[in-house]
C-alpha cells in the first residue's frame, strides 16, 4: 500500500512538470511569433491620429508572478494586498512618468514606473490610509491628492508617501470623486457627485476658495458630476455624467460652453466619465455605456471615436478615468477588464512646427 500511494504522488509531481514544462515552451513559442502592428484610429487608408502603445496590469507588468510550487499547490494567499488591478478607476500622470491608478476594488492607488520597471503604492499606513480611493490628482510639487469615499476626505501624500495634507471637514464632502489640478494657480478641484457641485480648494494649504454649481439641468448646474480636467490655459472640464454633457468653466468659475447631448450615435453621450485635454485643445471623453472615448474639437464637434466593446487592445468594458499627460498620451481605466490602456495621439509632419 505504501508503494502504491508513493508511486502515485510521483506520478503526481510528474506530471505537474511536464505541464510546466510545456507552458514553458508554449511561451517561448509564442514569444518567436512576430507582434502585430499596434492598432490606429481612424483605419487606413485614413492618416492614423490616435495610436495603441500598451496596458497595465499590475505588479505582473514587471515581474513574474511568485508563489512557485506552493502557489500551485495549495493556491494564492488571499489576505494578502492585490497586486494586480480590480477595478480601476481614477489616473494621473507625474512629470517624471509615473502612472497613479486608484481602485476602488482593490482598495489601493497603484504606482507604475516604466522607467524603474516597478508597481509600489501609496496611503497604505496610518489613520488616514485609503479605504475607498477614486480621483487623483498631482499638483506641482508632487503631492499627490487623492479622494476617499469611504473617509469622505481628499488627503494629499508627499513624495515620500507621508501625509502632508488632509481636506474635508465633517460633512464638507460626502462623495468626493474626480479631481484635477490647476498647477499654475495652485487650485484643487473636487467633483461631489452627491452634493451636484465642484468644491475649489487651495492645493497648497486646503482652504476652500469656492463652490460651484448646484443640482439641475441648467447651464452651470449639475446632475451626478464624476470626472474632472483642466487644460494648460487654466479652464475646468466637468463630466455632467446624467445631464450627458461636459460643461467648461474660466479659471474664475464662469460657464465658457457645454459640449455633448444625449444620445446613441457619434458626437452624443450617454454615460460620460474621464474627460481630458490635449495640447491643442481636443477634448477626450470616456463613455461606460458606448465602451469607448471620443474626440472632439474645442468648438465641441465630433472628430473621432476610439473603441468598441472586447477585451482586446483598444476594445473596453467599463471604461471610466481617463487622463491626458503632457505629452498627448491618453490613459484609459478599462474597469471591466482590469487594466489601464495607453494611447499616443499621433502627429503627422504637416501639423508639425
Amino acid at each position: 500500500m505504501m508503494i502504491r500511494r508513493t508511486s502515485l504522488s510521483v506520478a503526481f509531481m510528474v506530471g505537474l512538470m511536464v505541464a510546466a514544462c510545456l507552458a514553458t515552451v508554449g511561451a517561448a513559442d509564442k514569444k518567436k511569433a512576430a507582434p502585430a502592428a499596434a492598432p490606429v484610429w481612424p483605419l487606413p487608408p485614413d492618416l492614423p491620429r490616435i495610436r495603441y502603445v500598451t496596458a497595465y496590469h499590475g505588479l505582473t507588468d514587471f515581474k513574474k508572478p511568485g508563489g512557485g510550487w506552493k502557489s500551485l499547490l495549495i493556491g494564492p494567499d488571499i489576505d494578502r494586498p492585490a497586486t494586480q488591478l480590480m477595478k480601476p478607476y481614477g489616473i494621473a500622470v507625474a512629470r517624471d512618468g509615473r502612472v497613479f491608478v486608484t481602485d476602488t476594488a482593490a482598495r489601493r492607488v497603484f504606482v507604475f514606473d516604466s522607467h524603474a520597471k516597478s508597481v509600489t503604492f501609496i496611503g497604505e499606513k496610518g489613520p488616514l490610509k485609503v479605504v475607498k480611493p477614486i480621483g487623483v490628482a498631482i499638483d506641482a510639487a508632487d503631492t499627490v491628492f487623492v479622494a476617499d469615499a469611504t473617509l469622505k476626505r481628499v488627503v494629499g501624500y508627499r513624495p515620500d508617501g507621508t501625509v502632508a495634507i488632509a481636506i474635508g471637514h465633517e460633512g464638507e464632502l460626502e462623495n468626493p470623486s474626480g479631481l484635477a489640478i490647476d498647477r499654475g494657480r495652485a487650485i484643487l478641484y473636487v467633483a461631489d457627485a452627491k452634493k451636484h457641485q465642484v468644491l475649489c480648494y487651495s492645493s497648497t494649504d486646503g482652504v476652500f476658495i469656492r463652490a460651484i454649481g448646484k443640482r439641475g439641468t441648467e447651464a452651470g448646474e449639475f446632475n451626478f458630476p464624476t470626472n474632472l480636467s483642466v487644460d494648460r490655459s487654466g479652464r475646468l472640464y466637468v463630466t455632467d455624467t446624467l445631464n450627458f454633457r461636459v460643461q467648461i468653466f474660466d479659471p474664475s468659475g464662469t460657464l465658457v460652453k457645454s459640449i455633448g447631448t444625449q444620445g446613441d450615435g457619434p458626437g452624443h453621450l450617454n454615460r460620460a466619465k474621464g474627460v481630458g485635454v490635449d495640447s491643442e485643445g481636443h477634448v477626450y471623453v470616456a463613455d461606460t455605456s458606448f465602451n469607448n472615448f471620443q474626440i472632439f474639437d474645442a468648438d465641441g464637434s465630433i472628430l473621432l471615436f476610439v473603441g468598441s466593446t472586447g477585451d482586446g487592445p483598444g476594445e473596453f468594458l467599463l471604461p471610466a478615468g481617463l487622463f491626458v499627460d503632457d505629452e498627448d498620451r491618453i490613459y484609459v481605466a478599462d474597469q471591466g477588464n482590469a487594466r489601464v490602456q495607453v494611447f499616443q495621439r499621433v502627429i503627422q509632419n504637416a501639423q508639425r512646427k
